[in-house]
């Protein structure tokens, strides 16, 4: 196994609130290596963005704190780097898609200023090689009349066009490391398959690590060799994409399965919805944050949870599979519903 590119050691990050301290992330740990793509997924709250902001030191100081842990790009911890070395960093070495371009582009700057700005300060371009630059970036990621259309801004591009600026922005100085958090959000599902493949065309050009943050399983199944879930705050498992959609071990993992039409559907049975809602980070239940919502909770639930490993990097944080939970199970985790990752595909 060759050494991860970036690699996330018991990361926490919380935010104080006039209501209390919100934990966002609570001792996360992953990696992922270069030419690999790594899905994170959850429901919304779950410390997916609030993970990638960490990574990017962008998480706004006060009311945010990265309390503990370590993020290691090619083995230099960036918490530890002064701000002048992290902008050093963003945008060159690590790169991130924003959930919305709209608010991410800059309304009155044109595209292709935008697209030179990071190659002028990143690799020290003189203007016409920034824009000659910017010019070869929207061609590659297929926008046409890419001459005339860097001297366009923002508002005059569609929704899957400035998703498309955005990827050619972060791409522009050949990053090792690109993060998309919810690429793909608010996009129709044509110009979502367009905008995963081109992504996949850019990991092959450049050899990139992505760390792919999304709500879609179906997206993930596609392009992800690696995938983790996280339930508030917390990674709850993990492990590769044929062992997450083939082999869960995670109750909360299961039922976002079962929670997802199939393509092969030809019962007319309905879909198997999670009860419930996501739990409040100001007041974390005890033990397993899953366990109210749980249909296999047991006493052990309100336990702190270890955890378990299932060989090969797989990895589940469930008390289901401790030999204390024998006497108290009541239902057989092998009758779960499942959807495969060919239904999904």
């Amino acid at each position: 196994m060759s050494q991860p590119v970036l690699e996330v050691r018991d990361l926490a990050t919380t935010f104080k609130t006039e209501d209390g301290l919100v934990r966002a992330v609570n001792g996360l740990s992953f990696s992922v290596e270069a030419g690999t793509t790594l899905g994170i997924v959850g429901e919304s709250g779950s410390g997916k963005s609030v993970t990638s902001l960490s990574i990017m030191r962008l998480i706004p100081q006060p009311p945010g704190k990265i309390e503990r842990g370590e993020v290691l790009f090619n083995g230099r911890d960036l918490l530890t780097l002064s701000e002048a070395e992290m902008r050093k960093i963003r945008g060159k070495d690590i790169a991130m898609i924003f959930q919305d371009p709209m608010t991410s582009l800059n309304p009155v700057l044109t595209v292709g200023e935008q697209i030179a700005e990071a190659t002028r300060l990143h690799l020290g371009y003189s203007k016409k090689e920034a824009m000659d630059k910017a010019v070869e970036m929207l061609r590659l990621v297929k926008i046409p009349a890419a001459e005339k259309r860097i001297r366009d801004y923002p508002h005059q591009f569609s929704g899957g066009m400035r998703q498309r600026v955005m990827i050619a922005m972060a791409l522009s100085c050949d990053p090792a490391v690109l993060i998309a958090d919810e690429p793909t959000t608010a996009l129709d599902v044509t110009i979502q398959a367009q905008i995963i493949e081109l992504m996949n065309e850019m990991q092959q050009r450049l050899g990139s690590a992505i760390i792919l943050i999304t709500h879609d399983l179906g997206v993930v199944a596609e392009t992800c060799q690696n995938v983790l879930v996280m339930y508030g705050g917390n990674m709850v498992e993990y492990g590769t994409a044929d062992d997450i959609f083939k082999r869960p071990k995670m109750p909360y993992t299961m039922g976002l399965l079962a929670s997802l039409p199939r393509l092969d559907e030809t019962t007319g049975e309905r879909l198997v919805p999670i009860e419930g809602q996501p739990p409040n980070l100001l007041h974390m239940p005890p033990g397993c944050a899953f366990a109210p919502r749980c249909r296999y909770k047991m006493p052990l639930c309100d336990e702190p949870v270890p955890l378990y490993d299932f060989g090969e990097g797989h990895v589940a944080r469930c008390f289901l599979y401790d030999e204390r939970a024998e006497g108290q199970r009541t239902l057989d985790v092998s009758t779960a519903p499942r959807t495969s990752l060919e239904a999904l595909t």
